[in-house]
């Protein structure tokens, strides 16, 4: 569907002007655009919980992978997210290392927040 909808942008552009342009898009997408929460957009659950600490002035989270199970094609991996001087770390699992990381790292955010709420 994007190709089709960029395919007729791209119409619209060779056959007016960027103006005209411009102000198609603007329809289509004035409602959607308007409903975006701008502040909750673009950070990952690993940048949250570094913003976070970072704001409170302590340490960063040290992310270790406990296990990694299952076949190549199907792997499963354990993160373990430790921050010096907070009680205790958080275990998470994830398709990917990655996967587990932010995983870990949004399950230790809950658990900070959660206790300043």
């Amino acid at each position: 569907m994007s190709n089709s909808l960029e395919a007729v942008i791209g119409a619209v552009y060779l056959d007016s002007d960027f103006a005209d342009c411009r102000d198609l898009i603007c329809r289509l997408f004035a409602v959607p655009l308007d409903e975006v929460d701008v502040g909750s957009i673009g950070k990952d659950p690993k940048t949250a919980l570094q913003e976070y600490l970072q704001a409170r002035k302590l340490p960063l989270p040290n992310y270790t992978i406990v296990s990694e199970e299952g076949q190549a094609h199907a792997r499963k991996f354990t993160v373990e997210c430790d921050v010096e001087n907070i009680d205790g770390p958080v275990i998470a699992t994830g398709k990917s290392k990655r996967n587990a990381e932010q995983a870990a790292a949004s399950k230790m955010l809950k658990a900070l927040t959660a206790d300043t709420s």
